[in-house]
């Protein structure tokens, strides 16, 4: 094991909310971005989908880099990237140039969600790794708890520009960590080669654990977007709900997101991972199609959402060690193009998703509830194939 270990993994735990608070800390400000910069809701969430997308490029890059160059070095120019982007997404005069900036800030924010993997295989193994993976789920389920609620804040005292400034510091923090206090945890370097990590890419991906696993993660994810997404504009421009109120609402998903890493942590040492995997995925299918039947008869129910979105939320937390765990057991030499290949295929999954999402017109809860029921269904079918066919 690497002598200072802890404080590497302190070091990644904290910029591990990057990618989230990316998201979360301005999605209070999605309706007055419209009104700001005198453009459509449509246009206004394209800044997610293709931040997603972008995270999910980056990611591919990221991972095959580190595994050249380093782990320190990729982490810190992904991390200036995301620091200057911000900065520009601060300083953005129109809604072109705000989406061109969250494209780049979603390309230095992969750097860290690529890397927080991968440094986590470099520094345990087995049951170790599992609960630091629980301990990454665990952390980057606090920007849905806190960043919604900050952002809230700042966008009715301060504008939603300020909360791009508040990202840009913290990127510059994060450079100063890695410069200051990261020692380096690959000692195997590969040489970058694009022909060679597209083939491993290939190889890694017909496992079936692998992208059953990368599925299942994606779309339980994409349920907290969802919710990032669409809410506010169902609370806010429908229901007549302020962009602080919708801050506390994301708080409480944060908080249910958190009780399932939390118990997974307990259910690890328990229950056989395959069960649990089937449990859930059949339930969120279950979940999905319910929400939509309710929604017919209760279009304007905030109870009916955040139920529904809580569901998710739990699933989401209490998954993903289990899948992180089973995605990499085969490929424990392959750290690096491993995480690339989960990169791109379930960020810029989810950013295509989104981008569908985004031609909905908010008008109640059942816009919303579609969506849902089609996470249930992909997660579902995600996790038939996967237990279905022999590796």
């Amino acid at each position: 094991m690497i002598k200072n270990h802890k404080v590497i993994f302190s070091i990644v735990l904290f910029l591990v909310p990057v990618s989230q608070t990316s998201i979360d800390i301005y999605s209070p400000s999605l309706p007055n971005i419209v009104k700001g910069l005198a453009t459509t809701e449509a246009y206004v969430q394209l800044t997610i989908s293709l931040f997603l997308l972008s995270l999910g490029i980056g990611q591919y890059f990221y991972g095959a880099l580190s595994d050249s160059i380093g782990r320190k070095k990729s982490l810190f120019l992904g991390m200036l990237l995301f620091a200057i982007s911000s900065l520009i997404c601060y300083f953005a005069p129109n809604i072109y140039i705000l989406i061109i900036a969250r494209f780049f800030q979603g390309l230095g924010a992969a750097s860290i969600a690529v890397l927080s993997k991968v440094i986590s295989v470099d520094l345990y193994e087995g049951v170790a790794l599992m609960k630091a993976s629980s301990w990454v789920g665990l952390i980057w389920g606090v920007a849905p708890i806190i960043a919604p609620v900050i952002g809230g804040y700042i966008d009715h005292y301060g504008g939603w520009r300020l909360t791009f400034f508040a990202l840009s510091v913290y990127g510059v923090i994060g450079c100063l960590f890695i410069f200051l206090f990261m020692t380096e945890t690959n000692h195997q370097y590969k040489k970058f080669n694009l022909k060679s990590i597209i083939k491993e890419s290939i190889e890694v991906s017909k496992n079936k654990d692998f992208m059953g696993s990368t599925i299942i993660i994606a779309t339980t994810n994409l349920g907290l977007f969802v919710f990032t997404l669409m809410a506010p504009f169902l609370l806010q421009n429908i229901l007549g709900e302020s962009q602080i109120f919708y801050g506390y609402m994301a708080l409480i998903i944060g908080i249910i997101y958190i009780m399932g890493a939390f118990c997974s942590q307990y259910a690890i040492k328990h229950f056989e991972g395959e069960k649990i995997i089937h449990l859930f995925s059949t339930l969120l299918l279950m979940v999905g199609i319910i929400m939509v039947i309710i929604a017919l008869f209760f279009p304007k129910s905030i109870f009916i959402l955040m139920i529904t979105s809580s569901a998710f939320a739990f699933a989401s937390g209490f998954l993903y060690p289990f899948l992180v765990g089973r995605m990499f057991a085969p490929f424990q030499n392959m750290a690096g193009i491993v995480s690339a290949t989960y990169g791109i295929i379930s960020y810029a999954f989810s950013g295509v998703i989104t981008i569908l999402l985004s031609t909905f017109v908010i008008t109640s809860l059942i816009q919303i509830a579609y969506a849902y029921a089609l996470v249930g269904i992909i997660t579902y079918i995600a996790m038939k194939l996967m237990f279905r066919y022999p590796k």
